[in-house]
């Protein structure tokens, strides 16, 4: 079989390695995407999804609430009129207040507080005596007039007392029981249609509007509720209804609303809601009483969460999971897009696309909120994050390694630069090539014709084999590429394929370390006559593939490749162990010494050539040396030193 066909089958196998890291990758991350979906880490992003949001959107843009609140505040508790009143002897206030807002218009009424304590059936401890008998009548008769209008609580550990129950009528109690998420957060509600016949206040409240929500929302609020919901003191309701201008002002409050009371004593009944990271709505426009409105707590007052879970479903303001299937295609897209910029950018480009995809999954979750759409923020960036990671360590631990591999392995036999092109090309280059200038030097062995016909073969091939070792290390630690071996001599360019700052002075300079080996070399093959030549040129070539599409080599070809050859016959002729053209030694340093050893015109070239070396003991071969005047006896010649 071919190079060609074999490379091919490597190259098959990688892509098929390609698909199988995707498949993985993907997969990977389209699992471990899922999962993140109910995250404790979840429940923070969707509530800075609805800080962002809120950031973006205009307060003049704000919808008028549905649900407004009256609080039982310090304020009302410290009132003239109030602090008499122990809290569990409320019951005809709140009557008072009550039918005060049902008569000002309000849609429906819940209370927020468990009246499980009723003053009627208070009996003096000392006289048996029933002192508050029919005190409670008022709230009572309150409730029963109103049925299917007001609404009173019960909690899992608290119900009212029966008396208030049995006025209320069955439907009158309802639960106020709110359920947080695995962070401690309350943020959904989960509805029990039919609603008006579901145990929960917030249902019965959301189905005197005669609106209907079938299936589990988020409210997405857009500023903190205690500065946002309309609010006001209960004191404020007292004292208005006592005017006819008050009346007016409680009927703007409350007309067309449902109206929820309930206590807003700091640290009682108080939750953390996802407005916990929202903006405070403008003082100047919201809409309070006289009173003012309570402190800002780090948490939610419980009765502006239940408000706030009946005003989300009424004004449309909710988000809810989106259809079957849409959270897994957002996955598997993420996962994809993940896995194939891991596979094929560069591995500087990780950080930014993995913060590019992370952008953009949270930027689909915050414009899904827009359509009502609760888009799992955390899916799409974990998908497309884990599909990454998964799709890199793949690339480097195997596609990588088995390229790093493919490089060792056939970089006996071509340059690395072009094994790494075909890998990542997964193709054979064209035939042909490029024009590129380069240094082309020819290293011979001197004396290997008579050396072989006094060693066995095995032993010239051995000691060929040393000395082309020790020579080719020292090119390849000067970044020069050895193109072929023609029987006892080396051809080696330096600037091709690889570049090469300065090719000229390198070549000289791994010429110089390969003349100082002569000894070493002697030593090793046991040969006291081995010498060498070093013959270099430098000029254009064609840089390329060459021969058919069953046997091709990666070369040098064209007059600067014969013109080196040529000049190593000048070596041979002045005794010199190293021979280099004019177009070399001009760009040479000047402290290097150079000195011209030969002008005239080589076999087959029509101009004149000058051939210089280096004036240094070690470049003559022995039995030669340097004259005082600085010829050598083998040649005539002038140390030079021109402009370069």
């Amino acid at each position: 079989m071919t190079f060609g066909g074999r490379f091919a089958d490597a190259a098959f196998g990688r892509k098929t390695l390609l698909a199988v890291i995707a498949s993985v990758a993907v997969s990977a991350g389209i699992a471990i995407g899922l999962s993140a979906q109910g995250a404790i880490w979840e429940g923070w992003v969707i509530d800075r999804l609805f800080q962002i949001r809120a950031l973006m959107r205009d307060p003049q843009d704000t919808v008028p609430a549905p649900v407004a609140v009256i609080g039982l505040d310090r304020t009302a508790l410290d009132s003239e009129r109030l602090a008499p009143v122990p809290r569990v002897l409320m019951a005809p206030v709140f009557a008072e207040a009550g039918q005060a807002v049902l008569d000002a218009g309000a849609t429906a009424l819940g209370y927020d507080f468990v009246f499980a304590y009723s003053a009627d059936a208070f009996v003096d401890p000392v006289t048996g005596e029933a002192r508050l008998k029919g005190f409670d009548q008022p709230f009572q008769r309150f409730l029963y007039q109103n049925r299917g209008k007001v609404f009173i609580a019960h909690t899992e550990i608290g119900v009212p007392h029966r008396s208030f129950t049995a006025a209320a009528g069955a439907g009158g109690v309802r639960s106020v029981t709110i359920s947080s998420e695995n962070d401690g957060v309350v943020r959904r509600h989960l509805p029990h249609p039919p609603l008006s016949q579901s145990p929960a206040l917030i249902d019965a409240l959301i189905a005197m509007t005669g609106a209907e929500v079938s299936q589990e929302y988020t409210a997405v609020p857009s500023w903190r509720l205690a500065t946002s919901v309309p609010y006001m003191s209960l004191l404020d309701v007292l004292n208005m209804k006592e005017t006819e201008a008050g009346k007016e002002k409680l009927r703007r409050f409350v007309e067309g609303r449902i109206v929820l009371f309930g206590g807003l004593l700091p640290y009682e009944d108080e939750h953390l809601y996802s407005d916990r990271f929202l903006p405070h709505f403008p003082l100047e426009m919201s809409e309070t009483g006289e009173s003012g409105r309570p402190w800002v707590q780090s948490e939610t007052a419980g009765v502006f969460i239940l408000a706030d879970l009946v005003g989300s479903a009424l004004s449309g303001r909710m988000a809810v999971a989106p259809p079957p299937g849409v959270i897994q295609v957002l996955a598997f897209g993420f996962a994809a897009a993940g896995a194939l910029a891991a596979l094929f950018l560069p591995l500087f480009a990780m950080p930014l696309v993995a913060a590019g995809g992370v952008a953009l999954g949270l930027g689909l979750s915050l414009a899904g909120l827009d359509y009502g759409l609760l888009l799992a923020p955390g899916v799409a960036p974990v998908a497309c994050v884990s599909a990454m990671v998964a799709a890199g360590v793949g690339k480097v631990g195997i596609l990588q390694r088995r390229q790093r591999s493919l490089v060792r392995l056939f970089g006996h036999y071509l340059a690395p630069d072009v094994i790494k092109r075909m890998a990542q090309s997964e193709q054979l280059p064209e035939l042909g090539g490029d024009t590129r200038q380069v240094v082309v030097a020819f290293i011979d062995i001197v004396g290997f014709t008579k050396m072989s016909e006094t060693l066995a073969d095995r032993d010239v091939v051995r000691v060929v084999n040393s000395c082309f070792d020790a020579i080719g290390q020292v090119i390849t630690r000067h970044q020069g590429y050895i193109d072929k071996y023609i029987g006892d001599a080396v051809m080696a360019v330096w600037n091709a394929p690889n570049t090469v700052e300065n090719p000229e002075q390198a070549a000289v300079d791994s010429a110089r370390e390969i003349v100082d080996l002569l000894d070493h070399m002697r030593s090793i093959t046991g040969q006291k006559s081995l010498d060498l030549r070093v013959a270099l040129n430098a000029g254009p070539v064609l840089v390329g593939d060459i021969g058919g599409e069953h046997r091709r080599s990666f070369t040098v070809m064209g007059t600067t490749v014969n013109t080196a050859s040529r000049i190593e016959a000048v070596a041979k002729d002045k005794k010199v162990r190293l021979a280099v053209s004019q177009s070399v030694a001009d760009r040479l340093p000047r402290s290097y010494p150079i000195k011209e050893i030969w002008t005239g015109q080589l076999r087959g070239l029509s101009t004149d050539l000058t051939v210089f070396t280096l004036d240094v003991p070690e470049m003559y071969m022995e039995n030669t040396e340097a004259a005082p005047d600085g010829s050598s006896k083998s040649g005539s010649g002038k140390l030079l030193n021109f402009p370069r």
